[in-house]
């Protein structure tokens, strides 16, 4: 019997995780078919499928009700995707395309999270029928079950093999010498752990293939990977504080790594979600909206639904369809590495064992220095995530990386974004404008887009009819007044406030709504044992450390409250200070 099979459900509770998995129903059966997707549910409703009167339409009627209606769907949302290649112009022309107030990381940090709440059993924005058996299979949320899985004995090959000991420590990989990498890294373990298969009959030793952590989709290319690599560090370091024999203590070998892991696992997972509330959300939410939701115990609009608790732990739609895509707009053309290489966007996405399998591991030249992507103290500034607007990089544009959807149907990220989106019979946003007022009324009247009908269509019309490319009169007069969600949020982060300085520096006010119901609600009801919004880092890690031991072990760890404070402070407990390649 192993360790961790004790240990996993030992994490679970030490983690504060009592809801049931997603997807069965009470009875053990499998969810019905036509009951929506499994997992998720629609933005502040309890019915599986909206009514036609509160979803997206085109032209007043179901985009999805023949196939004359689908393809006048796909024709509007190309054209759309292509008004969208267009650069905005900020500030008169006068101001700059990226947005000095989140600096680049943040959007890779944002995939990283919606990996932690999102695991579904294929890629949705692939599929034009969502009633495929497609579910989200992320019960627990927010907890970096993206970085840990399950656990070392339900997910073995994420940590290190130890002989005769129970494994604890996160793998890691790369460092070794080879013909583009002829000097060896100091220390290894600069990427995550990658193997060629050894029962693939078409791999060779040569072509690392596989990648040896928890959630494969953390290889989506070599920022990601390098960014999973960070948490792995954090743990690890954590786990090596912990791990030093303390005076006087009765335990086994296995109760010890025992002990050990679930407080290096428990503390990584507080300082993550430490992070996010104070740093990740205040960056990305409107600012009054940040305000109202970061508290103790934010007044949550989903509160005053009838849904039971099954059903509230479910992802909105309008989230992960709509609302959590803004991160694409974020995306720069090019990335600074480090501080001798840059690479276009493409080479960056093509960076990984499933692409590129005889390139891995990754060679020094895609090593991340983290000053490049946060505000480390004492470094240059980094580089700037791009402001938020309907505008992606036309590098997103590639058909090689984004292929169409259907046979000879139009390709690209922004398309994609649409057409799933319009998939999955998401709230209109007039409808959910009404919604929301029905609600909170303030929230509503203190924004004219959202409160003001006639002036959101006005604007929108504006928009759409500069550099309108093939977009019809038609089309204008469709997209005014009934523009899709995923679209809508993008266009009001870029209209944002009256000050054209700080337009497309923060999601706007539906935006911004959607994303704090979603990620201080999975805070509220997941929350861990020891953890309050308005208690101190420290004070939480103490808790933790004094339920495991009775004694706070966790007293080396100072205040983070922002990447910029934890990529020193694993340099410092990893070692890191004075790697090669640098990693500050």
């Amino acid at each position: 019997m192993g360790r961790h099979g004790g240990g996993f459900s030992l994490a679970r509770e030490q983690l504060g995780d009592t809801i049931r998995d997603a997807g069965p129903t009470a009875s053990g059966a499998p969810e019905p078919p036509g009951q929506g997707i499994s997992g998720f549910r629609h933005f502040l409703s309890d019915l599986d499928t909206l009514p036609l009167e509160q979803r997206f339409k085109v032209d007043g009627d179901d985009p999805l009700k023949s196939d004359e209606s689908r393809t006048r769907l796909r024709g509007l949302m190309e054209r759309l995707a292509r008004r969208m290649r267009v650069a905005p112009v900020w500030e008169n022309g006068r101001g700059p395309l990226e947005n000095s107030d989140i600096p680049a990381g943040y959007t890779y940090l944002l995939q990283l999270v919606a990996h932690d709440l999102v695991q579904t059993s294929f890629p949705i924005s692939e599929l034009e029928n969502t009633a495929t058996g497609v579910r989200n299979d992320r019960a627990y949320r927010l907890k970096l079950d993206t970085i840990y899985g399950g656990g070392p004995e339900v997910c073995p090959l994420a940590y290190e093999a130890r002989p005769k000991a129970a494994r604890s420590r996160l793998r890691l990989g790369g460092g070794g010498v080879n013909s583009e990498d002829p000097v060896e890294m100091n220390p290894k373990g600069r990427d995550i752990a990658r193997v060629a298969c050894p029962w693939d009959p078409n791999s060779q030793p040569q072509r690392l293939t596989d990648v040896l952590i928890a959630d494969q989709r953390n290889d989506d290319h070599a920022i990601l990977s390098q960014l999973t690599t960070l948490f792995h560090h954090l743990h690890n370091g954590l786990l090596a504080k912990l791990a030093q024999p303390m005076a006087g203590t009765t335990d086994s070998d296995t109760a010890a790594t025992d002990k050990a892991f679930l407080c290096a696992r428990g503390a990584a997972t507080l300082i993550y979600r430490n992070i996010i509330r104070r740093d990740v959300m205040r960056r990305v939410l409107n600012r009054r909206i940040y305000s109202r939701y970061n508290v103790d115990q934010p007044h949550l609009l989903s509160a005053s639904s009838a849904h039971p608790l099954s059903r509230g732990s479910l992802i909105p739609l309008e989230f992960t369809h709509a609302a959590f895509r803004f991160g694409h707009a974020m995306v720069r053309d090019s990335y600074q590495i480090n501080p001798d290489n840059a690479f276009p966007l493409g080479a960056v996405l093509r960076a990984t064992s499933y692409s590129a399998p005889g390139s891995m591991p990754l060679h020094r030249k895609w090593i991340a220095s983290w000053s490049q992507f946060f505000d480390v103290p004492g470094r240059p500034r980094p580089q700037s995530s791009m402001r938020i607007s309907p505008h992606f990089s036309g590098q997103l544009y590639d058909r090689s990386l984004f292929p169409p959807i259907a046979a000879n149907g139009a390709w690209g990220l922004a398309y994609k974004d649409l057409m799933s989106a319009a998939f999955a019979g998401l709230w209109s946003v007039n409808s959910l404008v009404d919604e929301i007022r029905s609600r909170q009324p303030a929230l509503v009247g203190s924004d004219r887009l959202l409160e003001d009908r006639g002036y959101r269509v006005a604007q929108l019309r504006a928009w759409l009819e500069q550099n309108r490319d093939e977009l019809t009169d038609a089309d204008i007069q469709t997209l005014a007044d009934e523009p899709p969600l995923s679209f809508y949020i993008l266009f009001e982060a870029a209209m944002g406030p009256d000050d054209p300085v700080k337009q497309g520096k923060t999601l706007g006010v539906l935006g911004s709504i959607i994303v704090a119901e979603v990620i201080f609600g999975a805070m509220l009801e997941g929350r861990m044992p020891d953890e309050t919004s308005a208690s101190s880092l420290k004070d939480s890690l103490s808790r933790l450390s004094s339920r495991i031991y009775t004694t706070n072990r966790l007293d080396f760890v100072p205040e983070l409250e922002s990447m910029g404070d934890l990529v020193p402070f694993i340099a410092d407990i990893a070692n890191l200070q004075h790697a090669d390649p640098t990693f500050l």
